[in-house]
């Protein structure tokens, strides 16, 4: 008779109607990992080994280690009341996120478990962005080419990173590209371009609008009551998405797109020349009127290793840094 295999699992798993899941609780039994549930901000921060990963609710993007992994079939599931939230994932995520290969058995999918290993990706241990100089930053952004050809930063403060935005009680993430003020003759037929050699990790060829001005307006109330913005929300504020993930933990997020190209799909690979989408303004209160022209700008936000590469900096040396590198 065999021996048994000590490093052989099993995990229960749900066949549902959109993907096979299994509950978080029990592979955090057999990895003897932990995680936390923000029920505000409805995000996971989950760490298995030494690898930690975030995903929120909604976004169909899993981070780990500071970089974004090019699938459409992680994210993440909660169900039940808040304070009682029961966390599922796709089994998926067993595979590209613990890159583990699995089984599927009757009710349960089975893999090889060998307790710690090595990380997966992330920054270098000497990697201290919070003490970098502008000057860094600029030579290490510098292969990225403008989004939009013919088009420069803005020299109006509340287009840049970090400027105050009361209506949802937050500060501006990104860069917006509008034509008055970057120039472009910007319209929804103007090309946006992923900027340099990278991946694409998520592309909203679904999306959907807000049904109506009164849910979104109920999406901001609830930000005031709280004083801040929960992840859920913004994400649903940014319209119509594509992210591309490039070497050195950087990553674009492009939003209030009016379009994507049909054949851009998740895991394809671009460069500065490839056309991920078009301007618009989906997400923002002129598409939820009806106003399909209004306010059409490029919302552009870029992370480094999954922070915004703007925190360690004034706004007078973020807007340095832009103009180095795109004007």
């Amino acid at each position: 008779m065999p021996e048994e295999d000590p490093t052989l699992m099993s995990l229960p798993i749900e066949i549902t109607e959109n993907e096979a899941r299994f509950s978080l609780a029990d592979l955090i039994s057999i990895t003897d990992g932990s995680y936390q549930f923000d029920p505000v901000h409805r995000t996971l921060s989950l760490k298995i080994n030494e690898d930690e990963f975030y995903l929120i609710d909604g976004v169909p993007v899993l981070e780990r280690n500071g970089e974004y992994i090019a699938s459409n079939d992680i994210y993440l599931i909660v169900e039940g009341e808040q304070g009682e939230e029961e966390i599922y994932l796709p089994v998926q995520f067993i595979e590209d996120g613990l890159t583990i290969p699995i089984e599927f058995e009757e009710n349960q999918i089975v893999f090889n478990w060998y307790g710690p290993t090595e990380k997966v990706g992330g920054p270098p241990l000497d990697f201290q962005y919070s003490d970098w100089t502008t000057t860094q930053v600029i030579d290490y952004l510098s292969f990225l080419e403008k989004p939009i050809e013919d088009a420069g930063i803005s020299h109006i403060a509340s287009h840049l990173p970090g400027a105050p935005r009361p209506y949802r009680n937050g500060f501006h993430e990104g860069i917006d590209w509008y034509d008055f003020a970057s120039g472009g003759d910007i319209t929804t037929e103007t090309p946006i371009y992923a900027m340099g050699e990278g991946i694409v990790v998520r592309a909203d060829h679904d999306y959907v609008e807000y049904p109506s001005p009164e849910v979104r307006n109920k999406d901001l109330e609830y930000t005031a009551e709280l004083g801040e913005t929960p992840e859920f929300i913004f994400d649903r504020l940014r319209g119509r998405q594509v992210w591309v993930q490039y070497p050195g933990g950087i990553m674009n997020r492009f939003a209030h797109l009016s379009g994507i190209p049909e054949t851009l799909q998740v895991g394809d690979a671009v460069d500065a020349k490839t056309i991920i989408g078009y301007v618009g303004n989906s997400g923002t209160s002129f598409a939820v009127d009806g106003q399909l022209s209004g306010g059409l700008h490029l919302h552009q936000d870029l992370l480094i290793y999954g922070e915004l590469f703007w925190k360690p900096f004034s706004q007078e040396e973020v807007s340095e840094i832009l103009q180095e590198i795109w004007n």
